[in-house]
């Protein structure tokens, strides 16, 4: 079995429609769950995180619009991307998704190779940004490090996990650790 490599949220109340889509999603390695209603996807949003949401439009009691809207104002839900998706192929309904905040729109029926292409792209940019991150957090550690030598304040417990990478950071982590010494000597003689 593949890895996880995302988490999708599905929904639609089309049912077939949501054991295709969860389908093809799980056969490409992607963890998907389904909801057949704005209100249960609101629901297991607000108990479960998810990279990414696909949301049609057209249902019952709570249509999609209504659904982006109650995400996209909801602190803990807004920065979920959303790709909409519909039978509604015109470009008022397009410009409404996106200037409600959507991340993309897919018109039905889903073409299963321009589907898993936009999932494929956004969650491939969260992990660059997660990646961004991480590596900013890092850098952080390294200069907090080296300033806290000049100050004779060094803890190298910080360093450890950063120094036991295999890349880059692991390289610059290991160097700091190398100057560390020399650092404070120089500003404390």
């Amino acid at each position: 079995m593949t890895p996880e490599r995302g988490r999708v949220l599905v929904v639609d109340d089309d049912r077939t429609n949501r054991m295709m889509v969860t389908y093809r999603l799980e056969i490409n390695g992607i963890h998907a769950e389904a909801a057949e209603s704005g209100h249960q996807a609101l629901g297991i949003m607000r108990t479960e995180t998810f990279d990414v949401v696909l949301l049609d439009i057209l249902m019952p009691q709570m249509d999609g619009y209504t659904t982006l809207e109650l995400m996209k104002s909801d602190p803990a839900l807004r920065d979920t991307p959303v790709v909409m998706i519909s039978q509604l192929d015109d470009m008022d309904s397009v410009v409404r998704c996106l200037e409600l905040g959507a991340e993309d729109y897919l018109p039905k029926p889903l073409n299963s190779l321009l589907l898993m292409a936009r999932i494929n792209g956004i969650l491939l940019r969260k992990r660059l940004t997660d990646m961004q991150e991480d590596c900013d957090n890092h850098i952080g550690v390294l200069i907090e490090a080296l300033n806290s030598a000049e100050n004779d304040a060094f803890d190298p417990e910080p360093l450890r996990s950063i120094a036991g990478r295999d890349d880059r950071l692991g390289e610059c982590a290991r160097a700091v650790q190398r100057i560390i010494p020399a650092v404070s000597r120089r500003s404390h003689p």
